[in-house]
C-alpha cells in the first residue's frame, strides 16, 4: 500500500451492539477473540454512501481519476455504493468502479497490476481495461485450519464440524466466479495439509501462465 499510494475503504464490524471500522479501531486477533469468546460470528456491514462520498471527494482533490476495486458485487453491496456515489457526485466520468469478482488477496493482486499500469502512464479506462482482461485469471483459495467458524458462521452443520475435527479434515475453500465454494477435502497435520495444497495448485499455475 505504501510502495504503490493505495488507500482502503474499511467495512463495519459489528461485535454484539458494538460496531468497529475493520483495521482502524479493531484488529483481527481481537475480533477472533470475541468470537471465541461468545461462541458466535461477528457480522460486517457495508459502507454508507456518506463515507463513498467522502472517500471519492477527498481522493479527487489529488488525482484526476480513481479506479475504486469492490469486493465481488456476489459477496458485498460495496461496488453498487461507490457507483451510487459517484453517480450523486457527478463524478462517474472520472470514478471506476471494478468488480473484482474476488476478495482478499485476489483483489490485492488486481490492485497491485493496476498500479504498475497506472506508473506506466496508462489511463484509468485503459487500465480498466487490462484488469478485465486478466480477472479471469486469478485464481482464489485457501485451506481453513478449522471448521469452528464456518460452523458459526452457518456454512456448515454442527455434526460436519465434530466429524472434521475428529478426522482432521480441512476443507480448500475457493472463489469461482465471484462466489467461494468448497473444493477438495484434505485430512491430516495441516502442515502436511499445507503441502499438499501447493502440490496441488502447481499444474493449475502454471495452466494460467501459459493462458496468459
Amino acid at each position: 500500500m505504501e510502495k504503490y499510494h493505495v488507500d482502503t475503504i474499511t467495512l463495519h464490524i459489528n461485535l454484539g451492539d458494538a460496531e468497529y471500522r475493520d483495521g482502524v479501531s479493531i484488529t483481527p486477533e481481537q475480533i477472533y477473540a470475541w468470537a471465541d469468546e461468545h461462541k458466535a460470528t461477528p457480522k460486517t456491514s457495508t459502507i454508507s454512501l456518506g463515507e463513498a462520498e467522502d472517500f471519492i471527494k477527498n481522493h479527487l482533490t489529488k488525482a484526476k481519476e480513481l479506479i475504486c476495486f469492490s469486493i465481488s458485487s456476489d459477496m458485498s453491496t460495496c461496488g453498487s455504493v461507490l457507483r451510487m456515489a459517484a453517480e450523486e457526485l457527478g463524478v462517474q466520468d472520472r470514478v471506476f468502479v471494478v468488480d473484482s469478482e474476488n476478495l482478499s488477496t485476489g483483489i490485492g493482486l488486481q490492485v497491485v497490476e493496476a498500479a504498475i499500469l497506472a506508473e506506466q502512464g496508462m489511463s484509468a479506462s485503459q487500465i480498466v481495461e487490462e484488469i478485465e482482461k486478466l480477472r479471469p485469471l486469478v485464481r482464489t483459495s485457501f485451506v481453513v485450519d478449522t471448521l469452528v467458524y464456518l460452523y458459526r458462521g452457518g456454512r456448515c452443520s454442527g455434526v460436519a464440524a465434530m466429524a472434521g475435527s475428529t478426522l482432521k479434515l480441512h476443507p480448500c475453500i475457493r472463489v469461482v466466479n465471484g462466489k467461494m465454494e468448497a473444493g477438495k477435502k484434505y485430512r491430516g497435520r495441516i502442515e502436511k495439509v499445507i503441502l499438499d495444497y501447493v502440490e496441488d495448485l502447481m499444474p493449475k499455475l502454471q495452466k494460467a501462465r501459459k493462458g496468459r
